[in-house]
């Protein structure tokens, strides 16, 4: 049976030492890891499972051993990435590389980062002045890539695992209030840009991201109007269907009927540069393109009495969690009028 015994070191920290008697060759064999008792824990009841179902495997420990580097996992991650990811995705993750390199250097050995390490990382970050949902991203996506490394056999544990992920403050969004909408749709009607009016409009009525309305991700063919439902491909190509209410029916028709080639037929860039002009004669502060879609969402939940699933899966969140995340604040608000109304009832 496997012994575990905790050790210290300056220059390291607090680490455990697992012994036991390797079943083959009759030798004691001692291995020191830097990580949590509990995750220590786990390799010892591991490898008393595995000695006792007699598939006891030195190899992998001996891959650890003689010491994969950082940058050999981030030389094979980046080539999967790249071939299984979006570019989107792909360039963030380049960020949390070059930010944990320019902590860690490239060629540390995976098995010398530990919790300790981690945390070391995220108090570094945090400590350059970065937000905590930022850093938080960044170590979720170093999670990801230790991951992968087990899974390749470049380490046996992931570090990331048993930290402290940096407390983030609730998320206060930004959505506009029916008189911003008017004022904003009345100043693009003035200045004469109709074509835009009709796509804010249309991401007012579908809680779209900005990509998901344009070209090419959104084309004629994602159009149903007879079964009057849109087809949007979101982040990582998940695709979700959009009724089509009457607004939106009567935009689509019309630009249809213009002989676009594309529903809505502008750049990224410009429909960003041109709603932040539109905000700014409109006198709303505070406001982007992203705050379209988030009032496409508040005035489900605070006027519709829309089911948070419902909306959630409308607004193509990852879970439901994301979308309590984002409004919680009108959340509060609805479930305490819900409870106001037995004051009445009673």
């Amino acid at each position: 049976m496997a012994t575990i015994t905790e050790i210290k070191r300056k220059t390291r920290g607090v680490g455990y030492q697992i012994s036991f008697m390797h079943p083959v060759t009759k030798k004691q064999v001692r291995k020191i890891v830097w990580c949590s008792k509990k995750d220590a824990i786990k390799i010892q009841k591991q490898i008393d499972l595995d000695i006792a179902f007699g598939i006891f495997n030195m190899e992998s420990e001996n891959q650890v051993v003689k010491g994969y580097t950082w940058s050999d996992l981030e030389s094979k991650y980046k080539r999967f990435s790249k071939a299984n990811k979006s570019p989107k995705t792909v360039k963030r993750e380049s960020w949390v590389f070059i930010a944990f390199e320019e902590f860690l250097g490239t060629d540390f050995k995976i098995v010398d980062i530990t919790n300790q390490t981690i945390e070391l990382f995220r108090d570094h970050r945090l400590s350059l002045g970065k937000k905590p949902a930022s850093v938080a991203l960044e170590m979720r996506h170093l999670k990801v890539i230790f991951n992968m490394g087990i899974k390749w056999d470049y380490c046996n544990i992931n570090p990331v695992i048993g930290v402290k992920m940096p407390k983030v403050d609730i998320i206060k969004v930004r959505f506009l209030l029916l008189d911003e909408i008017n004022d904003l749709l009345e100043v693009i009607e003035k200045d004469g840009n109709l074509r835009f009016k009709n796509l804010v409009m249309a991401y007012l009525n579908t809680g779209a991201r900005r990509a998901e309305l344009l070209p090419p991700l959104f084309t004629w063919e994602d159009v149903n109007f007879k079964g009057k439902k849109i087809l949007l491909q979101g982040k990582r190509d998940k695709k979700r269907y959009i009724p089509i209410n009457d607004t939106l029916y009567q935009v689509l028709k019309e630009n249809k009927s213009n002989g676009q080639e594309h529903p809505f037929e502008f750049k990224p860039s410009y429909v960003s540069h041109k709603i932040q002009k539109y905000y700014k004669l409109a006198n709303i502060k505070g406001a982007n393109l992203h705050s379209l879609r988030k009032t496409f969402g508040s005035l489900m939940i605070q006027k519709g009495n829309v089911e948070l699933l419902t909306v959630s899966k409308l607004l193509g969140h990852s879970s439901i969690s994301t979308t309590e995340k984002y409004y919680v604040d009108l959340l509060d608000e609805n479930y305490c009028e819900s409870v106001d109304t037995l004051v009445d009832i009673m």
